[in-house]
């Protein structure tokens, strides 16, 4: 639970275009991981 509060600190204390990227890449993770057979990016 400690790492899930540090990533919400970092991520509602990061600028808006970091908070995008971010959102992207998991929206990209969450879509895309069952067709792509891609290894998810720490």
């Amino acid at each position: 639970m400690n790492e899930f509060k540090r990533c919400m600190r970092v991520f509602t204390h990061s600028p808006f275009q970091v908070r995008l990227m971010l959102l992207n890449m998991l929206c990209d993770w969450v879509s895309g991981k069952p067709e792509q057979g891609e290894e998810p990016k720490p």
